[in-house]
């Protein structure tokens, strides 16, 4: 190592001095005494003494001749001691380390090169370690604004479904409200009740026996009465016009036919209402219109047809669809559940639709068929409450009901939970309610055939 080729350089160099001095006393010597015998003797014991610490060759050398003029009036080999002690206490911090025990201290620290190269490979990784870190810290910070923006997101989120919790316990306070207010009217009704039935049994007790009396001869004539009042009935449901669905009504009848151009004139126009696309189902007389009373489905019509011209009060029709031997011909009836030339009916269409088939329901198929009950001159209603005058509900697809949450679910997951329950379950209800109260529930696909409309 470098170290230890410097420190023998200086103990030879501060031995050449040595040498040199003692050469120049054993000179003296031999001038002195002139003893020329004992004096080469000498001389050559004293360079091979010399030849010891520094060779002939390296004492003129210039690096050796270097160190006799860096040592100026000190010796070189104290000249090369103070280097040695000095570069020992900078490196171990004491100037009598030895050179062994200072390469096992390095062996400690895997310095297996120079010194100096070690340094320059730590200096190198530290660098690259400060450019890891950098890049670290970097990451670091886009991962704390993205943490931040979730963070916002669902303080949001907490928000809404904190405004929705509160909505839903305005709504309970007020169904408490309105259920304390009925049953005070209940107990104040029985309490009236009771009151007025101890006071007429308090005026009426005396009389008890005389209507019991009357009461029999009542009730004879009462059963009957009851017997005439079922014959009367039965022959009364025979004869009785029942009202129809509205989606059983006639609303136009064809005035002509021209089969060439597979076209037809109806009895409708302009001042009926009848706009351009308006499509119809054709039949051959008002009792092929019949609800089914299971499906709440009309049975498709013979034929389909489509308005593309509108007159005043008559207007053509395109035969968009029809069925092999039954042509449209003059006096066929026509329906569409929207239109009515009278009256403008009624729809509420809920839920999400996949009218493309794609697999894919949504809001914007739901606006679509809204779209079209307006431009046929029926009317959207809104909301999730069937109104008494509905009458048609339009249902999507059914959303599914959510699975169980997990053991630890996030104000989040509890969140999205109810608001898919709530869905669900409102769809259904709004299902029984159009039941019980017979309102026709329709699909997509079953408003489609009613309407007679094809240009999906």
């Amino acid at each position: 190592m470098a170290v230890r080729s410097g420190a023998g350089t200086g103990v030879i160099v501060s031995l050449v001095v040595f040498v040199l001095a003692t050469v120049f006393l054993l000179v003296l010597t031999i001038v002195f005494y002139a003893g020329q015998t004992d004096a080469l003797d000498q001389a050559a014991r004293a360079e091979k003494d010399l030849a010891n610490y520094v060779t002939p060759q390296q004492r003129n050398m210039d690096q050796y001749k270097n160190f006799e003029q860096a040592a100026g009036r000190q010796s070189v080999a104290a000249y090369l001691n103070g280097r040695f002690e000095n570069l020992m206490a900078y490196v171990d911090g004491s100037p009598g380390t030895s050179m062994e025990k200072l390469q096992a201290d390095f062996e400690r620290f895997a310095v297996n090169d120079s010194v100096r190269a070690t340094l320059d490979r730590m200096q190198r990784d530290l660098r690259n370690d400060e450019i890891e870190i950098e890049s670290l810290e970097r990451k670091l910070a886009d991962r704390d604004e993205e943490i931040a923006e979730k963070d916002a997101e669902i303080a949001r989120m907490k928000e809404a479904h904190q405004d929705e919790l509160n909505e839903v316990t305005q709504e309970i306070v007020a169904y408490r409200e309105a259920a304390e207010q009925y049953q005070r009217m209940v107990n104040e009704a029985i309490a009236d009740w009771e009151n007025a039935q101890t006071e007429l049994e308090d005026q009426y007790r005396g009389q008890i026996t005389d209507l019991e009396d009357e009461l029999d001869a009542v009730g004879q004539e009462l059963v009957l009465a009851r017997s005439r009042l079922n014959e009367f009935e039965g022959i009364l449901d025979e004869i009785r016009f029942k009202a129809k669905d509205p989606a059983e009504l006639v609303d136009a009848q064809v005035i002509d036919t021209d089969p060439a151009n597979e076209q037809v004139f109806i009895n409708r126009g302009r001042n009926d209402r009848i706009v351009l696309g308006m499509s119809f189902e054709v039949y051959d007389d008002d009792a092929s219109i019949s609800v089914n009373p299971e499906t709440r489905m009309l049975p498709r019509g013979k034929a389909s047809v489509k308005v593309v011209k509108v007159g005043e009060t008559t207007s053509t029709c395109k035969i968009t669809r029809s069925v092999r031997g039954r042509p449209v011909v003059r006096n066929d009836v026509l329906a569409n559940a929207v239109y009515d030339p009278e009256r403008r009916f009624k729809f509420l269409i809920h839920s999400k639709f996949d009218v493309d088939g794609d697999g894919r329901p949504s809001e914007a198929e739901a606006e679509y068929l809204r779209s079209l009950v307006v431009e046929w001159g029926g009317e959207v209603v809104f909301g999730n409450e069937l109104p008494g005058d509905l009458d048609f509900l339009v249902l999507g697809e059914q959303p599914p009901l959510p699975p169980p949450l997990p053991p630890g679910a996030t104000d989040l997951q509890i969140s999205e939970w109810l608001r898919k329950r709530q869905a669900h379950e409102r769809y259904n209800e709004l299902f029984r309610r159009a039941s019980e109260a017979q309102i026709p529930v329709l699909n997509s696909n079953r408003f489609f055939i009613l309407i007679g409309h094809s240009g999906r």
